[in-house]
């Protein structure tokens, strides 16, 4: 859903975008050249604060805020400024941080605000030199994008990852190479099966892109089951392959309930990851097989009405 008319966003709202990556791919350019060239909303996340900033231009300072106001950003002439209230905690100061760059790198907003409840509301008009406090936080008409700032373009994110926890294990691979890596992870690391849909199951409901379960031995240990379907570009493969791979490991992080028989549907429909959780030890996972990852934070649909029908991979 678009951010409600006070302009406000939490952690649970999401933002309605075309989906990347369910469509016929470039030829010419893998998308993972696409992607390396922009920051993605996980990228907030997953790099060290003082990277993302020296690779935005951001200046930190500190300084009494108005309101319940934690945090600003604001982006003027290809410059951010970073503004957190004195006396937070380091945890705290650094999530306030971490948000304004999500949402900036989601949107392009240029002024941002995160409050005691990390509640985010974007200033409907920005005029340069011109403070926060003093502009309007009023209603957008239907239709209008908030206000942007110039897209921060570099010479290749992935090089902000060198040397740290997420660089890639063995180098920048095809997506086919990441696609074997993640599969033998959930065989072999997680003692499971990966397979690909079978043919029989087609026409999957509309919108089902993976289905995972857990099943179990004889000593009753639990072992993921997933199953992606084949029909889709690489990248996106690749990218719900991680996402299974991190829904294996995190049941129990999981916002919807699985069907009768245990399996959960993951959707094709791509979103930007919004915070810590399953979307981005997927992204991260990913990468570390070695493929840039796209937008990573895959819908669990509702069982489908047709699932025993369409889909009798639990038996």
């Amino acid at each position: 859903m678009a951010p409600n008319l006070d302009h406000t966003v939490t952690n649970s709202a999401r933002v309605c975008e075309k989906p990347s990556g369910t469509g016929p791919s470039d030829p010419s350019t893998p998308a993972s050249q696409h992607a390396a060239l922009a920051l993605r909303a996980h990228d907030a996340w997953a790099l060290p604060v003082e990277v993302l900033g020296k690779a935005l231009s951001v200046t930190f300072s500190e300084k009494e805020l108005t309101d319940d106001h934690q945090a600003w950003l604001i982006a003027l002439r290809g410059r951010i400024a970073v503004i957190t209230v004195p006396g937070l905690s380091e945890k705290v100061k650094e999530q306030r941080i971490r948000r304004l760059f999500c949402e900036h790198i989601r949107h392009g907003w240029a002024a941002i605000t995160v409050d005691s409840e990390d509640r985010v509301t974007f200033v409907e008009t920005f005029l340069e030199e011109v403070d926060p406090a003093e502009t309007s936080l009023g209603e957008l008409d239907p239709g209008d994008d908030p206000p942007s700032a110039p897209p921060k373009r570099m010479k290749d994110v992935r090089d902000l990852y060198e040397g740290s926890a997420y660089a890639p294990l063995h180098g920048w691979r095809s997506d086919e190479e990441v696609i074997a890596a993640l599969r033998t992870l959930i065989n072999d690391a997680l003692a499971g099966t990966a397979e690909d849909m079978p043919e029989e199951v087609y026409p999957l409901p509309d919108g089902v892109g993976a289905a995972v379960t857990i099943g179990y031995d004889d000593q009753g240990a639990p072992h993921p089951l997933v199953w992606v379907r084949t029909d889709i570009p690489s990248g996106l493969r690749a990218d719900l392959w991680g996402y299974c791979v991190a829904l294996s490991i995190s049941f129990g992080r999981a916002d919807t309930e699985s069907d009768e028989n245990g399996i959960y549907y993951v959707g094709m429909e791509r979103s930007p990851v919004t915070g810590p959780g399953v979307a981005l030890l997927a992204a991260v996972t990913v990468q570390r097989m070695g493929r840039r990852p796209e937008d990573c934070a895959f819908p669990l649909l509702v069982p489908p009405a047709q699932a025993e029908e369409a889909l009798p991979l639990a038996a």
